[in-house]
Order: C-alpha cells, then sequence, then structure tokens
C-alpha cells in the first residue's frame, strides 16, 4: 500500500514539474512575442535582428537612427492598446532617443569599432527585454531590507549630531526611535512577499523626512531644485559653455529631449524610480554642459 502512495505521489511531482516547465515555456515564448511585436517589424526577423544591425554598423549605417519614427510609433501602439503604460512608453522613447544619439556620435566617420558595436547591441537588448517584460526592471518588486541595512548608519549620524550639539539627547532618541518604526514598517511590507515601487517611496519619504529632522544633509535646510529648475539652468549653460558648436548643438537637442521627459512625468506623476532615472539623466547634462552650482545657478 505505502509503495503505491510512493509511486502516486512521483507520479504527482512529475506532473507539477511538467506543468511548471510548460509554463516556463510558455513565458518564454510570450517574451519572445513580445519582442518580436515591435521589433521585428522595424528590422525584419526577430531572431536575426542584432545579426542584422552588426551588418548594418559595420557597413557604417545608421539603423537605429533610422528607425527611430517607426519605433516611436510602434510604442505609442503598444501603450494604446494597453500593453506598456504611458510612464514606461514615455521612458522607453527617450531611451531609444538616447541610443540613437549614441550611434550617430560612433558613426559619425562612418566607422564603428567591435566595442562601439558590442555597446550598442548590449543597449538595444537591454530595451527589448524591457519591452518583453513590459516594464523596467527598477519599477520591479523587491525583498531587499534597504531601511534595516541603512540603521547602523543612521545611528552613527544621529550620535555624531549629538556630539557635535546639532541636536539634544531627547531628539537623538526619537530620532532612533523613529528609525525603528520605519524599520517595522518595511518588515511589514515585506511579510506580503516582497516590496513594490509604491511602498519604497513610502519607506523613503519617510526617511526623508527623518533626514531633514537630523539637518546634516544638503536638502535639510533647502529646497530640493525641482527637474523644471535644473532644466532651466541647463537651457542658460549651454551657449556659455565655452564648447564647440556642434557640441552646443548636441547638448541642446538632448536638453529637449529631457525637457519633454520632464513635462511628460509631471503630467503623469512618475515613480520614485522614474524620478530617478530623470534626476541621473540631469546630472549628467548638467556636467556636460558646465553648470555652475553655486548660490546664483539657479
Amino acid at each position: 500500500m505505502k509503495k503505491h502512495i510512493v509511486y502516486a505521489a512521483a507520479a504527482a511531482m512529475g506532473l507539477v514539474a511538467g506543468q511548471a516547465a510548460a509554463q516556463s515555456t510558455s513565458n518564454q515564448r510570450s517574451s519572445q512575442e513580445a519582442i518580436g511585436a515591435i521589433f521585428g517589424a522595424l528590422f525584419g526577423d526577430q531572431v536575426g535582428v542584432t545579426s542584422s544591425l552588426e551588418t548594418q554598423w559595420a557597413a557604417g549605417r545608421t539603423p537605429l537612427s533610422n528607425q527611430r519614427a517607426q519605433f516611436e510609433s510602434r510604442v505609442d501602439g503598444e501603450v494604446s492598446a494597453g500593453n506598456l503604460n504611458q510612464a514606461t512608453g514615455v521612458r522607453l522613447k527617450s531611451d531609444y532617443y538616447e541610443l540613437v544619439q549614441l550611434e550617430t556620435r560612433y558613426g559619425a566617420d562612418r566607422r564603428f569599432t567591435s566595442a562601439e558595436r558590442s555597446e550598442l547591441a548590449d543597449r538595444y537588448g537591454t530595451l527589448t527585454q524591457v519591452l518583453a517584460d513590459r516594464s523596467y526592471a527598477d519599477n520591479a518588486t523587491t525583498n531587499t531590507p534597504e531601511v534595516a541595512a541603512g540603521r547602523a548608519a543612521f545611528e552613527t549620524r544621529v550620535n555624531t549630531a549629538l556630539a557635535d550639539r546639532r541636536i539634544s539627547r531627547t531628539q537623538a532618541t526619537r530620532l532612533k526611535s523613529d528609525y525603528a518604526a520605519v524599520v517595522r514598517v518595511e518588515n511589514g511590507y515585506l511579510r506580503d512577499g516582497a516590496i513594490t515601487t509604491a511602498e519604497r517611496a513610502d519607506l523613503d519619504a519617510r526617511l526623508d523626512a527623518l533626514d531633514v529632522r537630523l539637518g546634516d544633509t544638503g536638502y535639510a535646510s533647502a529646497a530640493p531644485l525641482t527637474p523644471r529648475v535644473r532644466l532651466d539652468a541647463i537651457g542658460r549653460a549651454i551657449p556659455s559653455s565655452g564648447l564647440s558648436s556642434a557640441a552646443r548643438a548636441q547638448l541642446q537637442v538632448e536638453y529637449e529631449d529631457l525637457a519633454r521627459l520632464e513635462s511628460a512625468y509631471a503630467r503623469l506623476n512618475p515613480s520614485t524610480d522614474e524620478q530617478a532615472y530623470l534626476d541621473r539623466r540631469l546630472g549628467e547634462l548638467e556636467t556636460r554642459a558646465r553648470v555652475r552650482l553655486g548660490a546664483n545657478s539657479y
């Protein structure tokens, strides 16, 4: 009797494993179809897309630039169909545009090095994966207890502020207690399996509030600069940056692209990850445009 039970259990386990494998294969097929739905129409057979791009780059052509309008049209179609949310669509078009600019810069002399082709292919592959997943990896849920991991560092900052007499002992005790409360909130989120983007944004907001109370961060004593204010500063800095006319023209193009992205995000109420993405792009452009960060910069 026990032997029959063991055989039945083994058969059941085999069935479950088979179903899991079939589901995995189905998911992979769906992922490939999602990639092909957009990029297959742009460059032909999706199986040979990367090979086709490599061939065109080797011949000195710029296929990504040539297909930009069609790419944006297809992304808009995916958004309209509900396959992509609008924020992801905006970011995809912006990232594709950034990739086109890189391709144009690399192909200015009609020659792409092996390293340049490899970088373009890798970044192109990242975009195809975003389309397959229908979201960016930084918008996915996480199960990393980041708040708990930062507790010791925060308490060290509190002790330093107390030693420097910038806060009282009562304030220090309350700050540590309130940080511990945020750790408990994070643990509660983790009990559900993973921390969503919205939950991570809530945790970040709570931590920002503690930083303001502690008063040892740059934004604790002044309101943070908005993306719009930073863009205005970049726009003013480009003409007087001292760069060549070609470099200034390139910066102007990227500035206008970021201005469109900022306007779209302002309407869409972006997530914390999307705001961080825009902040990174702005920081890179500020450096290249030689924006001065003094008191009169903004």
